[in-house]
């Protein structure tokens, strides 16, 4: 009598498991990630103060060297928060897609009308896009008071600091000031490069 033998069936490997953690990992990376973007190319002057500005809960407005203001805060969901805030100030109606990609902006110097169109265009051209930086006028009125006021909102603890290169024009920070003066604040940080203190000097 013959021996029955049994069907040899190849080897299953379940790949749900590995498949979820793969989506779990691509989720994780795109939420945290913070892709490249055209901030402005700042030259900061230099200073001998030792006094560090804080790395959490900052709000910083920059001015590049054609007198161009830039915008920003350091965390996402302050970002997203402040956009929320603009849009219902302005009666703006943003996608949660955009919404996600502003949470991913350091910085960004564009007038409020042409956010929207910015935001729609998909990753890899937003950063080729020229911004015009953020209005801003002597009247203390302007959209940076806006964004002011909305980051502000968003997060009541914001410190705020100014970065401006070393040969924009004091023009353009008078404005800046006179938009912070507008809402009652007068105290904020500098941002500047560090160079050694002459023999002696106490801070």
């Amino acid at each position: 009598m013959g021996v029955v033998k049994p069907k040899k069936h190849p080897p299953h490997t379940d790949m749900t498991a590995m498949t979820d953690v793969a989506f779990l990992l691509l989720t994780f990376f795109i939420m945290t990630a913070t892709f490249k973007t055209n901030d402005a190319e700042i030259t900061t002057p230099t200073s001998i103060s030792q006094i560090k500005v804080p790395d959490d809960e900052l709000m910083i407005i920059s001015i590049d060297k054609d007198g161009k203001v830039y915008f920003g805060v350091d965390a996402k969901p302050t970002r997203a928060a402040m956009l929320d805030n603009i849009a219902q100030t302005k009666g703006i109606t943003f996608t949660e897609v955009e919404k996600a990609k502003f949470a991913l902006q350091t910085s960004f110097g564009f007038p409020i009308n042409q956010l929207k169109p910015w935001l729609s265009l998909p990753k890899e051209q937003m950063s080729a896009v020229k911004q015009p930086g953020v209005k801003v006028d002597s009247t203390g009125t302007s959209e940076l008071a806006d964004w002011v006021y909305a980051a502000r909102k968003a997060n009541p603890q914001l410190r705020i600091a100014l970065k401006g290169d070393n040969v924009a024009k004091f023009p353009v920070f008078k404005d800046v000031l006179a938009n912070l003066q507008s809402q009652n604040i007068n105290k904020f940080s500098l941002i500047t490069g560090s160079e050694d203190a002459p023999a002696g000097f106490k801070d």
